[in-house]
């Protein structure tokens, strides 16, 4: 029985209406703090991809024992708090490809034909390391959760190679046909270019939100950790891999801060499956005032966002 304090947790999380409503909320934001709205539509196309993609990972693989939309809505409320996201750059592509990622590798498990699925999850890798260089670094630990997912053998190994390689093949074709083989020289060595650690050159606003993001995460953390073993073996190890991108993606901010504007889109993902995993399915005392905070969190990081944007600061 949901006792009636925590009715509200439920209908919202649970409820149908919860991510129409987010999304109308979404657009609202968008609209009052985006210029030339034409212009920057690409970034609400890409989230509103990154959306439906979390809603069909979910569904496909089962991720949460009941039916509920809140990974997705929580995931819209976050960007739609966040007017820096507003704006479009090739870097928020990195959403979509990051769960196609994630989708591909999950189809991997215990399958027969896992050299496919682990080829198609590099290539997403390969192409995103193309837009940001840096996120090549997470791509061999994929092989580390391959482990898990029970899809590591002789084959996806170098399926992964492949997949990786892949964009950078096609790429190597292009410069050679056209005769500019020198620039392709460049592409590759950012690859391994470590730029300086330089914490002073970002504002505010993205320490806040990262720091919002890190806290909100381990928090939702923590309980599933505790009642992990409720879920399938399937789903333990899924959101498993899910956990441990949130801490590669953490890792990776912190190492390379020059990159954290298009990385910080990509740490709200591993959180949103974590809470979204969280208050569908628990109900206590401690879930109905942590999910009154989360709102109460993001309206506040929602005001203060658009305080910045609007006058500048």
């Amino acid at each position: 029985m949901i006792q009636t304090k925590n009715r509200f947790q439920y209908e919202v999380a649970t409820g149908r209406a919860t991510l129409p409503v987010v999304t109308i909320l979404t657009l609202f934001l968008w609209t009052i703090s985006t210029p030339q709205l034409w212009t920057n539509i690409g970034s609400l196309l890409s989230f509103g991809i990154a959306t439906y993609l979390i809603v069909e990972t979910d569904t496909k693989f089962a991720l949460i024992r009941t039916r509920t939309s809140l990974p997705a809505s929580l995931f819209l409320l976050f960007y739609a708090a966040t007017p820096f996201l507003h704006t479009w750059n090739v870097e928020l592509l990195l959403p979509i490809l990051f769960i196609c990622m994630l989708y591909s590798l999950f189809q991997s498990y215990e399958s027969p034909h896992a050299s496919t699925s682990i080829f198609h999850a590099f290539f997403w890798m390969g192409l995103s390391s193309l837009i940001v260089p840096c996120f090549a670094w997470i791509a061999p630990l994929l092989y580390i959760h391959m482990i898990n997912l029970r899809s590591l053998e002789g084959k996806t190994f170098f399926a992964g190679i492949i997949g990786f390689t892949l964009p950078y093949w096609f790429l190597f074709g292009y410069y050679l046909y056209t005769d500019q083989i020198t620039s392709f020289y460049p592409i590759v060595s950012r690859l391994i270019q470590f730029d300086p650690i330089d914490y002073t050159t970002i504002h505010i606003s993205r320490y806040i939100l990262w720091g919002t993001i890190v806290i909100l995460w381990i928090i939702y953390s923590i309980p599933y950790l505790q009642t992990a073993y409720k879920d399938k073996v399937q789903t333990r190890i899924l959101l498993q891999v899910i956990l441990f991108m949130g801490i590669w993606i953490n890792i990776l901010i912190a190492l390379q801060p020059s990159h954290i504007d298009a990385l910080l889109p990509l740490s709200i993902i591993p959180m949103v499956f974590m809470g979204g995993h969280l208050f569908p399915l628990t109900f206590t005392r401690f879930t109905r005032i942590l999910f009154i905070a989360t709102l109460v969190i993001w309206l506040v990081l929602c005001l203060f966002n658009l305080w910045i944007h609007f006058f500048n600061f």
